[in-house]
Formats: C-alpha cells, structure tokens, sequence
C-alpha cells in the first residue's frame, strides 16, 4: 500500500507560503527534510526513541536547512498553544484504533494551531487490504477472507485478541468517517483527497511513473470525487481551526 508520489509534493499546494510546522509521528523525517528544504520552520515529534534519533541525524546532514525533532507522541505535544500554522498527522490516526485517541489528537493539534492554521491527517483507506491483497493475487491465502471480514466490520487490521508483537496494528477509516472525526475535533472547510488515487492499482504502474505527468494529471481529476475516495489507499484529510 506504498504511496504513488511522495506525500509532501501531494500536500504542499494545501500549506501557506511559509511558517511553522510540526510533524506529529514523523518518523526518521522525511516530510520534515523536505519541509524544512522549502524554507519552513520544522519540528518533528515522534513517540519512538529511535525515530528521532534517525530524524536527529538527518537534519545534521542537511544543516543548511535544519529542523528540530524531540520525542513525544500525539495526545500530548510538547508544543505550546496556538504556536503552529500547520500540524501534520500523516500517520498517528491510523495507529490510535480507537475513536477517543484519535479524538484527543485530532483536539491536541487544534490546541498547537492558531486561529486559521491548517491540519494535514492521512489515513488508510477502509477497502485497501481488499484492494491490495486482489492486486497482488493473494486471495487464495490463509485467513485473508477472515481478515477482510474483521477489516469491513470494524476497520482493524489484526484481531484485537490474536495480535502479536510486530505486526501491523492500524485502524482502517472510510473517508466520510475521517470527515466526521475533524467536524467532531471542531475544525472547518474540511477537503478529503486520495493520495493514490485508483493509480496504485494499475498493473504497469512502475512503467508509467518514468513519466508520470500525465498519470498524475488524471488522478488530480479525480482525487476528490467521492465516489472514488475509497479506492485510493491513503486519503488525506485537510481542514482548518476557526477564527474568534
């Protein structure tokens, strides 16, 4: 479930020319180099000691554009109030499976954010293991017509009482539920937009990406219809925190 293009070049047109950004779950900082090459004032925040310490190193390799990066995870943010114009999410709300986590980080990033500024949310897409494990002909493996069950019922991707250490724990949303959970959180002007795109579906995908400007045109066409939302993998959701 790999991203088509990498996520900044599909958010940047949703951020302010400039100003401050913090990367909740930002991992080894890859949107944070990036962010921070662009001229913002970054700072990654991530629960995993060896994240940051991944994030730490690469922002003293490229110190002509540096960021910070501390630990600390997404219900609680070591960032003062009304301190952001962006906070991202691109990862924490598929990892807090349960409504209230996500609820209480979606209301720690307004905390962060002035009046006005903007949040970034991705998401995994409900339908994207059925979708994926077709693509890759995997239908007649073990468990994975269980594993879609449990998947459409209840969006996790293991069995809460079955999951073992290492695999992949994540809540799968449909994309109006995202809608919801940022009305819910308070926020405003909110824009679902697939990442992927039905592109990731394509079975000469790696051919077309040697020029994918064409490729990548057609999925702008479609990226928030909401008829095609859920075919997209990972679908972000960007909205506002209100003015007084």
């Amino acid at each position: 479930m790999g991203h088509l293009c990498p996520v900044p070049a599909r958010f940047a047109r949703f951020l302010p020319e400039h100003g401050s950004v913090v990367d909740v779950g930002g991992g080894p900082g890859t949107h944070a180099a990036h962010l921070a090459e662009r001229g913002y004032d970054v700072l990654l925040v991530d629960p995993v000691v060896r994240h940051v310490e991944m994030a730490q190193a690469r922002c003293r390799s490229q110190q002509h554009a540096p960021f910070r990066a501390q630990r600390g995870e997404a219900r609680s943010l070591p960032v003062a109030d009304q301190a952001a114009d962006v906070v991202l999410l691109m990862g924490p709300l598929y990892h807090l499976v349960q409504a209230d986590e996500r609820a209480a980080a979606l209301r720690e990033a307004s905390r962060v954010l002035r009046p006005g500024g903007a949040v970034l949310v991705e998401v995994i897409t409900r339908h994207a293991w059925v979708l994926d494990a077709t693509k890759k002909g995997l239908l007649d493996s073990d468990g994975v017509w269980e594993d879609f069950d449990r998947n459409l019922r209840t969006g996790l991707s293991q069995d809460p009482e079955r999951h073992t250490d290492g695999a992949f724990w994540a809540y799968f949303h449909n994309p109006e539920e995202l809608r919801g959970e940022l009305d819910l959180a308070g926020y405003q002007d909110t824009r679902l937009v697939a990442v992927e795109g039905f592109a990731w579906l394509l079975g000469d995908l790696e051919q077309r990406m040697a020029d994918p400007a064409d490729l990548l045109r057609v999925i702008r066409l479609t990226e928030t219809e909401p008829s095609m939302l859920g075919t997209s993998a990972h679908v972000i959701g960007v909205a506002r925190k209100p003015r007084p």
